[in-house]
């Protein structure tokens, strides 16, 4: 007797083979099909999918699968794949030309950045299909929306900052002027309270090892350095840095000594005067030699 629970099988079943026919899978230069662990972001290539996860059940990496593969068939290609990205933590990754459709479960989604930058595929001419197969949703995105860091807001100064970088071995007029959006934590006399001047910005940029794009593996520009007040007693260390060919922003979490930062890459000329303690500026001999 057909049951309620077989009918709805049998109907999922013949809505996932018109979703994923066996064709999908037949050979085609302009296209690769991918695995990618969601916690190790390990990726490797697949000739076909289905084929490659019935054969290889009894791996590791598809344990959680074995027993629900064993009892399909070639035929049954978006049951295997859905019970794939389900068990296994594992994304489908179908790459077509300016196209890349992502198969994942619920909030299994790996950290594709690495994978879209190794492959040239974090650009928006890239269409993103994002299938979360739980509830079988489907959102659109573009490649450039998986690059690492932030984008820069629309109002920020970009060419300034690329001026001001290209001129770090000059004196100019107004380098003792402070530079948009900076937020440190510290006071130089002349200056807006916890503002940056050019000219420290241009010590560091001279003496400090700039960091490398994540996106783009090019020197960025440090648009930002101090310990500025995050509430009412915590202070937090913030280095950001920016990248001018794809316009992201980063933040440097790997200093902890800011004090002995500033003594190493800023001239003793350029250093702070005095440090914030909330809205007053408070003496603490920060402008001595290295």
């Amino acid at each position: 007797m057909n049951t309620r629970r077989h009918f709805l099988q049998t109907t999922a079943a013949a809505i996932g083979s018109l979703i994923l026919p066996r064709s999908l899978f037949a050979s085609n230069p302009d296209r690769s099909f991918w695995f990618l662990h969601a916690d190790t972001l390990t990726s490797w290539p697949v000739a076909d999918p289905v084929e490659w996860s019935l054969k290889n059940s009894h791996e590791p990496v598809l344990e959680r699968a074995a027993e629900g593969l064993r009892k399909l068939t070639l035929e049954d290609g978006d049951r295997i794949i859905r019970l794939v990205v389900r068990r296994c933590r594992l994304n489908f990754l179908e790459v077509h030309p300016e196209q890349v459709v992502v198969h994942y479960w619920s909030s299994q989604r790996a950290d594709l950045r690495s994978f879209f930058k190794q492959h040239g595929l974090a650009s928006p001419q890239v269409e993103v299909v994002l299938r979360e197969r739980k509830k079988e949703v489907t959102t659109t995105q573009h490649g450039d929306d998986f690059m690492f860091g932030e984008r820069l807001a629309a109002d920020f100064p970009l060419e300034q900052y690329q001026r001001k970088w290209s001129s770090r071995f000059e004196q100019e007029p107004d380098d003792g002027q402070a530079a948009p959006g900076t937020w440190s934590g510290f006071a130089w006399e002349g200056v807006e309270d916890n503002r940056i001047p050019w000219a420290a910005l241009k010590s560091a940029w001279r003496r400090a090892s700039p960091s490398l794009c994540l996106n783009c593996d090019t020197p960025t520009v440090l648009t930002n350095f101090g310990v500025p007040w995050t509430g009412l007693f915590n202070r937090t260390p913030r280095f950001v840095h920016l990248c001018g060919t794809c316009q992201r922003s980063f933040r440097d979490e790997s200093v902890k000594d800011v004090a002995g930062w500033m003594a190493a890459n800023l001239d003793a000329e350029a250093r702070p005067d005095a440090e914030m303690v909330w809205d007053r500026r408070v003496a603490r001999g920060l402008t001595g030699s290295a």
